[in-house]
C-alpha cells in the first residue's frame, strides 16, 4: 500500500465510531450483510436481530462513519464458550484496520466476561476472511466440524 493510501486509511479509521447495535438498526444491518457478503441465513430478519439484542447487546458492535454503517461484528458468550460471527466490512473501508478494531473491541468485552477461548465462524470459501482471522492470531481448528440444523417455524 502506498503512503497516501495508508494516510487516507488512517484518516478514515479515525472517523469511525463504534457502538452497540440498537433495535432501530436491525433492517439496516441485514441490508448491510446482504450487500457486503456476510452469508445469508434463515435468521436474517429484523425480528431475529431484535431477539439477539435482548442478550449480550454489547457483543453486537457496529462501526459507523457519520451515518454510514461501515462494519459489523456479532459475538456470543454463554458462560462456557465464546464465538464471533458476522464480521462484515464495507469494501471502501477494508484494509484500514477496521476489522481488527472490531475484533479487538469484542475480544476485550469477552475477556471482561471471563472468556478464555473464542471461536470465529468463517465461511469455508471465504479466503479473505480466513486470511484475516489467521493474521489476527486465530488458528484453524482441525478437530471440530460444525453441524447445523434449521428448525421449522412454529
Amino acid at each position: 500500500m502506498r503512503k497516501t493510501e495508508n494516510q487516507n486509511g488512517a484518516a478514515a479509521l479515525a472517523r469511525v465510531r463504534f457502538r452497540s447495535c440498537r433495535v432501530k438498526d436491525a433492517a439496516k444491518v441485514i441490508r448491510f450483510w446482504n450487500e457486503f457478503g456476510a452469508a445469508h441465513s434463515l435468521k436474517d430478519e429484523p425480528a431475529a436481530v431484535r431477539r439477539r439484542l435482548k442478550r449480550d447487546r454489547r457483543l453486537f458492535v457496529l462501526a459507523w462513519d457519520d451515518d454510514r454503517l461501515v462494519g459489523t461484528i456479532m459475538a456470543g458468550w454463554d458462560g462456557w464458550r465464546a464465538s464471533m460471527a458476522r464480521l462484515a466490512i464495507d469494501p471502501q473501508y477494508r484494509r484500514i484496520g477496521l476489522a481488527r478494531a472490531l475484533v479487538e473491541r469484542v475480544e476485550r468485552e469477552l475477556r471482561s466476561l471471563s472468556a478464555r477461548r473464542i471461536g470465529a465462524i468463517v465461511l469455508k470459501n471465504n479466503r479473505g476472511g480466513r486470511a484475516f482471522w489467521s493474521s489476527a492470531g486465530y488458528e484453524l481448528d482441525r478437530e471440530d466440524v460444525r453441524f447445523v440444523k434449521d428448525l421449522p417455524r412454529v
